[in-house]
């Protein structure tokens, strides 16, 4: 079952459906619809609303840039498909932007939602960090969305976040910050960076040993698009510790022939940076030729054991069994 149809969200209550709601809003760019902009959606949904508040979002390339205040609660944003549904801007950190303001997309309203439809940051490796969604709300959830870039594409800088069957595009720590984030039975593809770079998948950034926070892949797929594919002089790594106690779980996915044997990026316990630096990552029951781990660095972890695992499944993690909304398809324990 998908999450939508045609012009109705599905209410459920314990897992019932119980009653079915319209769209409270509808975007397109040929004037057909009461809003032509989506930003002029959002801005028409209540403030502070338990309730969804139902953007459906007509095919086309809308140039905008959009920021779901924390007062925009329970948005849900419905595309009719990632590849005719596309948001797209190109501001970069090149052009004097900080990389928080880089963002395409920015949510801060808890509870957002979004399915089929395409984030998009097009200013292109040359402009450094050009983040297409960054997100910093609790209760956050994408199912079959698409998030295209190259470094920094998909910030997910804070709270509680769930992807779902979504592809995730870019070179440089292109799934950043620190959220408690699990990302499940996605395609994650590694592109050509600029010359005399190397790719690094996630930057994990979590600073405090006590915050529950961490990039969690189960069931992806690791791989590179067909043009990093073809290159034989581009060295990619499933991550890089950004913060002191960075957290990262890779489990039972699979993981292409583009990963360094080492898996993540070196750094030197000596350094004045390095002191009291304590990454901590985790690789369980991968699959594929980027899977093996025997090269692998001192620092990381390899376990076979289920009950490590289980730590970072959606229910254990994030408690998403009680705020994914149900007709988001996920499984809740390991696969």
């Amino acid at each position: 079952m998908t999450l939508f149809v045609a012009a109705i969200i599905v209410v459920c209550v314990q897992s019932q459906l119980i009653t079915e709601i319209p769209y409270n809003a509808v975007v397109s760019k040929d004037g057909t619809s009461n809003f032509d902009t989506i930003a002029g959606a959002i801005l028409a949904a209540p403030d502070h609303s338990v309730k969804p508040f139902l953007i459906k979002i007509k095919k086309g390339t809308y140039q905008e840039y959009i920021r779901v205040d924390k007062k925009k609660t329970n948005i849900f944003m419905i595309g009719e498909g990632m590849d005719t549904t596309i948001i797209t801007g190109n501001r970069s950190f090149v052009d004097g932007n900080q990389t928080y303001d880089t963002a395409t997309v920015g949510v801060l309203g808890n509870g957002f939602t979004a399915q089929d439809l395409t984030f998009r940051n097009n200013a292109g490796p040359i402009k450094h960090q050009a983040v297409a969604l960054r997100v910093e709300a609790d209760s956050v959830s994408f199912y079959k969305c698409r998030f295209d870039g190259y470094q920094d594409t998909l910030y997910a800088k804070k709270q509680r976040q769930f992807y779902r069957d979504c592809e995730i595009y870019g070179t440089i720590d292109f799934i950043c910050g620190d959220a408690t984030s699990v990302f499940q039975n996605c395609l994650i593809e590694a592109r050509t960076p600029m010359a005399r770079q190397y790719n690094t998948i996630t930057a994990q950034k979590r600073d405090f040993e006590a915050l529950k926070s961490g990039t969690v892949l189960q069931n992806c797929t690791i791989k590179a698009t067909v043009d990093l594919e073809k290159l034989d002089n581009v060295t990619t790594y499933l991550g890089r510790p950004w913060g002191i106690f960075s957290r990262t779980v890779i489990m039972e996915s699979y993981i292409d022939n583009l990963i360094d044997p080492r898996g993540w990026v070196e750094w030197i316990e000596s350094t004045n940076k390095s002191v009291g630096r304590r990454p901590y990552y985790l690789e369980y029951k991968n699959r594929g030729p980027g899977a093996v781990t025997k090269g692998r660095v001192t620092w990381a972890s390899v376990t076979s054991d289920q009950d490590i695992a289980s730590k970072f499944t959606v229910r254990n993690f994030i408690n998403g069994d009680q705020w994914i909304p149900v007709n988001i398809p996920h499984y809740l324990d390991l696969s």
